[in-house]
């Protein structure tokens, strides 16, 4: 298992493929294929993360793709390894890493992941070529990925800060960055991420506006070793009007050094969007001779930065379950879901799952709604499993983005009853941040065997119309002709806004 300080400097190595992910990466002609990766800086007995993508327009899901990657030049400056392979077969041939692996179902994308760790002995201003070469069945492409061994820094800023505001509201955020390590770090880039519901207001002169909500500022101050700095003035940043009252909304920044930030600028797979500079007061420094370098722990650069929506603008969704009379052999639908009973919209992006549904003992899943996918042991990574019949839980994403005041989401599950001799009920669970009444997020879907025929034939009598069909002290279904509740929703899982990817 990876120790906390290096899972969160991976964490904070993959902060920009974040940034970007909105943006437009170059298109890929029908029938190409490409391999998307950025460059390095390794500083002695220490190590960099890296990854390689490959894209392609036309690949179908299964189809195969090969990735070789020649490692002559880096064997003599340090070791090459694979960290999450992403489901692909790697083995190493001489001076070559060879990794067979296939194009998903949804995702188009394959990824390897590795680190380059560098010798302790390794010289400054170092460079290798790591030549990667991907070929399919659509064709081959090669990138060179180049890693130049560095001086190594170490920049600190504090883990974690809350700020409170109602909607609409304005904050003042402020940062402190502390050098680490034993020698000067040469100036310094600070980027902050915000949530699509945040707007960075401040007018700086030394930074940049992106219009995907990611703010860019560059400072030429030396930092010396040992010595914190905080800014000058805080960044003020605006809520949107509509918002909740108890959501959390969730803001990063990080502190790089310039270098590591010119690899981000520099990257020709993901191109900055336009930005626009600031007006006002610039925060810079006096500027010093740079010699290039990488902070070698980038897990502790960067700051989750909670926002608090406060006020009275709260809403409270509830379970929606349902009741059928069934018998073995049948075919019957549920539909588990959720009812928004105001007074306030509720977003249903920022729910990962929105709405949990346990199977009833007795039957199978053998049809199940686009947007629900098994859910296993620890985190819900549903990957290429939505819509896959036979597991016992599911978790369901929010179609679209918003809930509307009495509305009503749910989803579509076709049952096959192979068992039922007496009454028997699936679990409805939702969590929705800041719901105002948890006691009616847990519903029942409940299935009975018609009266007089226990069911299997012989059995108990499963008549019983008492029972409940919500796990709350408001009534939020209803029975309609013997089927289960019908509560329409509709959206496109694909369409939803930022922080919906599933893909870990």
């Amino acid at each position: 298992m990876l120790r906390h300080s290096i899972r969160r400097w991976l964490a904070g190595a993959a902060v920009a493929g974040a940034f970007l992910a909105a943006t437009a990466a170059p298109a890929i002609a029908a029938g190409e294929l490409r391999i998307a990766a950025r460059d390095l800086l390794v500083a002695p007995g220490h190590t960099a993360p890296g990854a390689v993508r490959v894209d392609s327009s036309s690949s179908p899901a299964g189809s195969p793709v090969t990735l070789d990657i020649a490692l002559s030049e880096w064997d003599s400056l340090g070791s090459f390894t694979v960290t999450d392979d992403g489901g692909w077969d790697c083995a190493r041939r001489a001076d070559t890493l060879r990794c067979l692996g296939a194009f998903g179902r949804w995702s188009r994308t394959p990824t390897l992941y590795f680190q380059l760790t560098a010798r302790a002995d390794a010289p400054l201003d170092g460079r290798a070529e790591l030549t990667v070469t991907g070929s399919s069945t659509v064709g081959t492409a090669t990138r060179k990925i180049t890693v130049t061994v560095v001086e190594g820094v170490d920049l600190v800023t504090e883990p974690k800060t809350a700020l409170r505001a109602g909607p609409g509201g304005t904050v003042n955020l402020t940062s402190t960055v502390r050098n680490a390590g034993p020698v000067p770090v040469h100036g310094a880039v600070l980027t902050l991420d915000a949530d699509m519901d945040v707007r960075s207001v401040d007018d700086f002169r030394n930074c940049r506006r992106q219009e995907t909500r990611v703010t860019i500022c560059r400072f030429d101050t030396e930092l010396a070793p040992g010595v914190s700095y905080r800014l000058s003035a805080p960044l003020p940043l605006t809520l949107k009007t509509f918002l909740r009252s108890g959501l959390v909304l969730p803001n990063r920044l990080q502190w790089w050094t310039p270098d590591d930030w010119a690899l981000v600028e520099q990257d020709p797979d993901v191109p900055l969007p336009p930005d626009t500079p600031g007006a006002g007061d610039e925060l810079r420094l006096v500027a010093q001779p740079t010699a290039r370098q990488t902070d070698t722990a980038a897990w502790n650069s960067w700051t989750a930065v909670g926002i608090t929506v406060t006020g009275d603008r709260t809403a409270d969704a509830a379970a929606v379950g349902g009741r059928v009379s069934a018998k073995v052999g049948d075919r019957v639908t549920a539909r588990p879901g959720f009812r928004n009973l105001g007074p306030t919209a509720v977003e249903t992006w920022r729910e990962i799952p929105l709405v949990r549904f346990r199977i009833p003992d007795g039957t199978t899943a053998v049809e199940v709604h686009w947007g629900c996918a098994p859910i296993g042991a620890g985190p819900w990574k549903p990957g290429d499993t939505f819509g896959q019949p036979g597991a016992r839980e599911y978790g369901c994403s929010g179609p679209g983005d918003i809930a509307g005041v009495g509305e009503t989401v749910s989803y579509s599950f076709t049952l096959r009853v192979d068992r039922l001799s007496r009454p028997t009920a699936g679990r409805v669970t939702i969590d929705v941040e800041a719901d105002t009444d948890p006691a009616n997020d847990r519903a029942e879907i409940v299935l009975v065997p018609p009266a007089g025929t226990g069911g299997n034939g012989g059995g108990e009598d499963g008549g019983d119309d008492s029972l409940p069909i919500t796990g709350g002290s408001t009534a939020l279904t209803m029975a309609v002709g013997g089927l289960l509740l019908a509560a329409g929703t509709t959206g496109v899982l694909l369409a939803r806004r930022r922080r919906t990817d599933f893909i870990a």
